[in-house]
């Protein structure tokens, strides 16, 4: 088995920017919100190694994650501080800052991703964000649909179904680390999967960004790859630490979010080093999409 994607000359970064969040799920773990690490002083040692990763790769694709990243004072200035024409950015946010918080902000390349957290979102605000940010970003919203909240997720669905934005729903995790999804019915597996809507604004860049696993030269979403059980890549020869690398709040360096083969230094005081070679990875399940889509065999 080959597992591939459609740009192969992209590299992946995910930085785990701070963990302070202005929510408390109960799916979530603590390391996402308990405040332990702030956000960044200096934005210099990211810099630094975004660059050096580009050095070795055409394209990089840079996920910022946290903690509520939003909620760091000079985020939209490290956003616009990476972003190069080669360097593209996702972010994830809950979408909680006011709505004045949102209008302020610049239309920029890039791509947000709206995370309906159920339990302590405002609906109407959540689509009042969405329709802000349709024009100033490209938006997508993972819609985190459980059964107890099937019902009001399909309402939201219709509702954000009116802007100029992607919505996935999401067959969900019963906590963010671990491998078990809800028991869901048949019926609502069947809306999951067949429901995807995309009037996304684009995403302004000439170069491919991979969305999908390409199994042996047979594509297939994300979300189809978890329901079908095909992300077990334990014994898989991957890619991550070549196409794909983690780091977290303190600065410590990993292949990937499993942290596959331990640490690989610290970028705050630049004492790394970039893997030359593939790993085996160890792992029994790869919940992380950048993760998975990184070229593996077996």
């Amino acid at each position: 088995m080959h597992i591939t994607n459609s740009n192969l000359d992209v590299c992946f970064i995910t930085i785990f920017i701070h963990n302070v969040c202005n929510y408390s799920c109960s799916y979530c773990a603590d390391y996402h919100n308990d405040g332990s690490y702030s956000w960044p002083v200096d934005f210099e040692p990211y810099k630094n190694f975004i660059d050096n990763v580009k050095s070795k790769n055409k394209y990089v694709y840079l996920e910022i994650l946290g903690g509520e990243p939003t909620l760091w004072p000079k985020f939209q200035d490290f956003v616009d501080y990476v972003r190069q024409d080669d360097i593209f950015i996702e972010y994830s946010t809950n979408a909680s800052r006011t709505l004045r918080y949102w209008q302020q902000f610049k239309e920029q390349k890039s791509f947000v991703f709206l995370s309906w957290h159920y339990e302590q979102a405002d609906d109407e605000h959540f689509y009042n964000v969405a329709k802000i940010m349709q024009d100033k970003v490209s938006v997508s919203v993972p819609l985190m649909v459980t059964p107890q909240n099937y019902d009001r997720a399909r309402r939201v669905f219709d509702k954000l179904s009116t802007l100029n934005i992607e919505i996935t729903p999401k067959l969900t995790r019963k906590k963010i680390s671990g491998p078990d999804f809800f028991n869901y019915t048949e019926e609502q597996v069947e809306w999951i999967e067949n429901n995807y809507y995309n009037k996304m604004k684009d995403f302004g860049i000439d170069w491919e960004i991979p969305r999908l696993l390409i199994f042996d030269g047979k594509p297939k979403k994300f979300m189809s790859v978890l329901a079908e059980g095909l992300h077990n890549f334990q014994g898989y020869t991957c890619k991550a630490g070549i196409k794909k690398f983690y780091v977290t709040p303190d600065g410590s360096l990993y292949r990937c979010t499993k942290m596959v083969g331990g640490s690989l230094g610290n970028i705050l005081n630049n004492s790394y080093e970039l893997p030359k070679d593939p790993i085996i990875c160890q792992k029994s399940y790869c919940t992380c999409k950048l993760d998975a889509i990184i070229e593996k065999w077996i």
